[in-house]
């Protein structure tokens, strides 16, 4: 069958497909079908919730039907009826229903329960994403709604919100974008104006805050990906799928909205790299994508690491020559120990590489707690130090 013969996909397949090619959306979202409710009548809420510590997402999904004909202005009045209108109003009755649990636990897509922490709903951002029938006619649609109280929505076609997903993959970086998209639309958002997502996403990208925007932005927007960006999403790829291999009793019961899971440490890993800030995740890249390419050379290089100042958790790389795969594990798990040590972190997240076979693998370490007095340790640092030495830098920027 040709591309062009296939059914059209509804708004909701598109949706979902993109929640499960990411990994956090996949690990910390879920249907709202499941959030639990006191009254007989089931409430207007919106479709779906992400919830991870102090970061969550609540979507609403609007599609306009496909029809042959349509008279000039109804698409125009579904928008402001039933995108604007009422999936605002399916937003704010989530924030309450939300408001109005002390925890909760969910089944993720990843098919695991987990628990999560109860949080400040007005934290949460809203967003109302609709589709409308390809062949409409150009129209200027409203791009935000803001309640008298300060709340804020944003309202997105889809192929914005997609494009959206495509530069930014962390629940922090798009909190932080959705932060930034809000302040442009209120302090600019006028039809003399009116630019492109794309362009607002070039103008995130160069870090320019305060300029009104501008069509020339949009290729900053086409300067995404790269080598950065595909190494870190096969490193990604490889935490999913060890999360997707965990049975449901290595997960019940024990994830709190700040990771964890009965017996594995992957989702307080996934947890650290969801919460990472833009510069500390940019700088984890980097380093994962030499790591990379030392392990597949087989080439030595000394361990890479960082710290976020903001969570408080450091990240060590560490790319292991063919030679000593054997010991590999071994290797990650007393480095991370001496780097969380050394730094006096209270949660460290070590990350081997290495090359056995054509495929590169990797291994995980999730260490967390105070950090004792330990003379024999700071002896063998001294006498034997096996890192680069520490550095305090803000990375300029890239497009990522």
């Amino acid at each position: 069958m040709k591309e062009s013969a296939k059914e059209p996909t509804s708004l909701l397949h598109d949706f979902i497909a993109q929640q499960h090619a990411n990994v956090f959306s996949r690990a910390f979202s879920f249907a709202t079908s499941q959030l639990p409710t006191t009254s007989e009548k089931q409430p207007d809420i919106a479709d779906r919730v992400l919830l991870l510590d102090n970061l969550g997402f609540i979507y609403q999904l609007r599609e306009r039907e496909q029809k042959v004909t349509s008279k000039t202005g109804d698409v125009e009045k579904w928008v402001a009826g039933q995108v604007v209108r009422r999936g605002v109003r399916r937003i704010q009755t989530t924030r309450e229903l939300l408001a109005s649990y002390v925890g909760l636990s969910v089944v993720n897509h990843f098919g695991h329960r987990i628990n999560v922490a109860s949080q400040n709903p007005e934290s949460l951002v809203g967003i109302v994403i609709y589709r409308v029938p390809p062949k409409t006619r150009a129209f200027r649609a409203a791009r935000f709604k803001q309640y008298r109280n300060g709340g804020f929505v944003h309202i997105l076609r889809d192929a914005d919100y997609f494009e959206i997903c495509h530069h930014f993959v962390t629940p922090a970086e798009l909190v932080d974008y959705f932060k930034f998209r809000r302040d442009i639309l209120l302090s600019w958002d006028s039809p003399s104006t009116a630019v492109s997502e794309a362009a607002l996403i070039g103008q995130y990208l160069l870090e320019d805050f305060s300029s009104p925007p501008s069509s020339s932005l949009e290729r900053a927007a086409r300067a995404r990906g790269g080598p950065t960006a595909c190494e870190f999403s096969f490193v990604l790829d490889s935490l999913g799928a060890e999360i997707a291999a965990l049975e449901e009793e290595e997960t019940d019961d024990e994830h709190d909205g700040e990771g964890g899971a009965n017996g594995d440490d992957r989702y307080e890993i996934l947890t650290e790299l969801g919460l990472l800030g833009r510069y500390e995740l940019r700088a984890l890249k980097q380093q994962m994508r030499l790591s990379l390419e030392a392990v597949r050379a087989n080439r030595f290089e000394l361990p890479f690491r960082m710290a976020s100042a903001t969570t408080g958790c450091g990240f060590l790389t560490v790319p292991i020559m063919r030679e000593f795969h054997e010991r590999a594990y071994e290797a990650l798990q007393s480095l991370s120990m001496a780097s969380k040590h050394e730094l006096d972190l209270e949660k460290q997240v070590g990350i081997g590489m290495w090359k056995d076979t054509e495929f590169v693998d990797i291994d995980w370490i999730f260490l967390k707690g105070k950090n004792p007095p330990d003379s024999a340790l700071d002896e063998r640092l001294a006498q034997r130090y096996p890192f680069r030495r520490t550095s305090e830098r803000r990375l300029p920027p890239i497009f990522t």
